[in-house]
């Protein structure tokens, strides 16, 4: 009994370590004082930062040999201003995720995850990654920003890097009621890199979201140049269902083009967007960044078009390799149908300009 009792313990001690595993916590913190303008009056008050979202999280790796490793993340979004949860109030609401990977083969994972697209985009040619308040990040609602039930594969051939994405809609009675699915191609090169992407995602009623980008970033010293452009065309009616309903493509973040001022959508709405960027390291400590976004548009109402226009600027101070400071400022320009579109990406309660500056302290952990 005791030889058989040591004989478990050594296979035990053989396998941890040989399984090596680790899990991390982490998280960031990027809270601000903000002025904003708008129709329905001005506010000053305690807001998320500009560039991040707050948030913490776990991430782990297992060692499961020939170069494969077993791999998870959750992540909680959280507003410090009042302690809530954000997204939806879902306690991983940034995402949720399990998976395996291997360093021929590449990576499968499963479960809530950032959608393709915006994967494409903001970590690849947004100049701060995306973005966290309406002025700065209002493009993500063209496209959606987090889809539940998702299956991703990831890999490297080379220069060359493939996403697929599927989101299962998990509808009774329909298989692609509520999906996504999204294909990227990215050729990278010794100072920067381009890509395409394009999606489909389907409504409760047969109704389609087709979108496509295209983007690129380059890196000459000190300086960072990024483009890219989004072109996302909704069907007429085109219904994203409630949050935290269960329905199709809840908690994504997509906007809908159900219903205008006007009355029903009965023609379908395209949007064309294209962002600029130029950030500069100007000094060890310091980094400007300014950003300039264009979206035109088309039969916002039946007939009616619109275009919306943003600039913005931010001067970051580098206190340490954790902690920053920067200062951040934002003009938004909305013309025709745009100014009071309920289904648009970024509105001022009627307002045609909408002006905003926020002071923020961003740490990591």
């Amino acid at each position: 009994m005791k030889k058989a009792l040591f004989g478990a313990s050594l296979a035990l001690a053989c396998c941890g370590a040989y399984a090596q595993s680790s899990v991390t916590l982490y998280g960031l913190i990027d809270e601000a004082i903000r002025f904003q303008t708008s129709g329905a009056g001005n506010t000053v008050g305690v807001n998320e930062g500009a560039i991040n979202g707050n948030r913490f999280g776990f991430k782990g790796t297992e060692d499961l040999g020939g170069g494969s490793h077993a791999i998870f993340q959750l992540e909680s979004g959280f507003n410090i201003a009042n302690g809530k949860f954000d997204q939806q109030g879902q306690l991983f609401g940034r995402f949720a995720w399990v998976g395996l990977q291997n360093d021929t083969y590449g990576s499968l994972t499963l479960g809530r995850q950032y959608g393709g697209i915006y994967n494409f985009y903001a970590f690849n040619f947004d100049p701060i990654g995306g973005g966290n308040i309406n002025p700065t990040d209002w493009s993500l609602f063209l496209v959606g920003i987090r889809f539940d039930n998702t299956a991703e594969y990831d890999n490297k051939f080379g220069p060359v890097t493939l996403q697929l994405q599927h989101s299962f809609g998990g509808q009774p009675g329909s298989a692609v009621s509520g999906s996504t699915t999204t294909a990227y191609l990215m050729y990278n090169l010794t100072n920067g890199k381009i890509g395409i992407a394009g999606a489909e995602s389907k409504d409760g009623n047969g109704h389609r979201l087709i979108v496509g980008s295209v983007g690129g970033k380059y890196a000459w010293g000190p300086v960072g140049l990024y483009l890219y452009g989004i072109d996302a065309r909704r069907d007429a009616g085109f219904t994203v269902a409630a949050t935290n309903s269960g329905g199709p493509l809840s908690n994504t973040n997509i906007i809908s083009n159900a219903t205008t001022q006007f009355g029903p959508q009965t023609a379908a709405r395209t949007d064309v967007f294209v962002r600029a960027g130029v950030t500069y390291q100007f000094a060890p400590q310091w980094r400007f960044i300014t950003s300039y976004a264009y979206d035109h548009a088309n039969n916002v109402a039946p007939g009616k078009n619109g275009t919306i226009q943003t600039v913005y600027a931010i001067a970051d101070y580098i206190l340490s390799k954790r902690t920053d400071v920067y200062a951040e400022f934002d003009y938004s320009h909305l013309t025709g149908a745009s100014i009071t579109d309920p289904n648009g990406p970024l509105t001022f309660a009627g307002a045609t300009n909408g002006y905003g500056a926020s002071l923020s302290l961003r740490t990591l952990f």
